[in-house]
């Protein structure tokens, strides 16, 4: 029987629970999941947790008082721990899932884990959250644009160290060289991608591609969502609009979205930011809003209990992903998985699928059309009702995933 390892370390515990519900539909896979203690912890919280894998715990803070990443040598350490689980129970030609780190530590990654596996004959499929930077030959303009996203944060940290603009600047476009080498190296070696959304970019190659849900379907919340949707079309009840995820303006905009509800009528909808309040313009611009009743915040991180349960009452998921870096095609968002997984429509900028839309996906292109949007769902019951009804129906049609996992076992019987 084949062998498949899934590492993840980085805290994405639904994009890896997804992966594993997908691998256990095909036959003659021994699967084992190795993960941080953090992301061990925070997966046996959630309903989709698997108890019939071999799950391995990795310690990532030493001591406790630090993070997991803070430093390469305890980065390094992690990664020697995690190859020894693989080695002690692999044998070659066995599968290993393992996402990559999008720092100054990718060098490590390569050098201390990847290497060794493709040496012990394993095959290696990398995870793929950021296609920029495995790829090159992006329209001039949009390359700028992303250069200028990864780059100006690294020259903060640069000029808080002390070093003068100018050669922060400089050294900030060489760590960005320097870690897109890397990944570059790392996508070579590897067996083949994985991505988390059937429109995110890899490398053009011949190496095999898997794609995942970021998030497993959730049967007990589907099952609900016919009685919610009756209600929604009779107008039983204001629609409640939730923003999942922890609220930083440097992923979302969540100033649009404040735009466009301060213009209608705050007895018509209940807005929800499903996540920790990490940005404190945003919770200012919260206190300081007319609709500040109307709007629903957590000073702290949502449980696993507590997110189920908002969700359970969501209408519509909004996902007011920021421009940059261009979730979609180059860098997967959350909230399109936290609504597939609970059959509810989602409200995105249109820029962010390209081709093909899902069924129950609403486009706005700024504040002013997502009020459009959002005043003609309030106002008219049976489209949003209908709209609804589009999502829960695209949900059920891979509840089993077995479409999905069938192509990539498919594939995997053949690498």
């Amino acid at each position: 029987m084949k062998r498949v390892f899934v590492i993840e370390l980085f805290g994405h515990e639904m994009c890896l629970l997804s992966v594993v519900k997908s691998l256990r539909h095909c036959e003659g896979l021994e699967i084992h999941v190795i993960s941080s203690d953090r992301v061990t912890k925070n997966a046996m919280k959630s309903s989709f947790f698997p108890d019939d894998v071999a799950w391995h715990d990795i310690r990532s803070e030493e001591p406790r008082s630090n993070r997991p990443f803070k430093n390469a040598g305890n980065f390094r350490r992690l990664l020697s721990d995690v190859l020894r689980v693989v080695s002690s129970h692999s044998e070659r030609n066995d599968l290993v899932f393992t996402n990559t780190v999008e720092c100054d530590l990718s060098h490590l990654l390569l050098n201390n884990l990847i290497e060794p596996l493709n040496a012990k004959g394993l095959k290696v499929f990398i995870g793929i959250h950021n296609s920029f930077l495995f790829m090159s030959g992006f329209a001039a303009e949009l390359e700028k644009d992303l250069k200028r996203y990864y780059s100006l944060p690294l020259e903060s940290r640069f000029r808080k160290k002390g070093f003068p603009p100018f050669l922060s600047a400089i050294m900030a476009k060489m760590v960005l060289r320097y870690r897109r080498a890397n990944l570059r190296t790392i996508a070579a070696s590897a067996a083949g991608y994985f991505v988390f959304g059937e429109q995110v970019l890899t490398p053009s190659s011949p190496k095999a591609r898997l794609v995942f849900s970021s998030k497993p379907v959730d049967l007990d919340v589907v099952s609900l969502r016919r009685k919610r949707i009756y209600e929604i079309d009779q107008n039983k009840d204001r629609l409640v609009f939730t923003v999942t995820g922890r609220v930083d303006l440097h992923r979302r905009d969540y100033i649009s979205v404040l735009t466009s509800f301060e213009q209608i009528d705050a007895s018509k909808f209940q807005l929800v930011f499903l996540g920790e309040f990490a940005d404190e313009k945003v919770r200012k611009l919260v206190s300081n809003s007319s609709i500040r009743s109307s709007i629903t915040t957590f000073d702290r991180r949502v449980s696993e209990e507590e997110f189920e349960n908002w969700i359970s009452k969501t209408d519509f998921i909004i996902a007011p992903v920021s421009e940059i870096p261009p979730y979609g095609k180059f860098k997967i968002s959350g909230n399109p998985g936290d609504a597939l997984s609970a059959g509810i429509p989602l409200i995105i900028p249109k820029r962010y699928y390209e081709g093909n839309t899902p069924l129950g996906t609403l486009f706005y292109s700024d504040s002013e059309s997502l009020k459009e949007k959002i005043e003609e769902l309030i106002e008219n019951r049976n489209y949003s009702a209908s709209i609804s009804n589009e999502a829960l129906d695209r949900t059920l049609s891979i509840a089993d995933g077995l479409e999905r996992a069938a192509s990539v076992c498919n594939i995997l019987s053949d690498a």
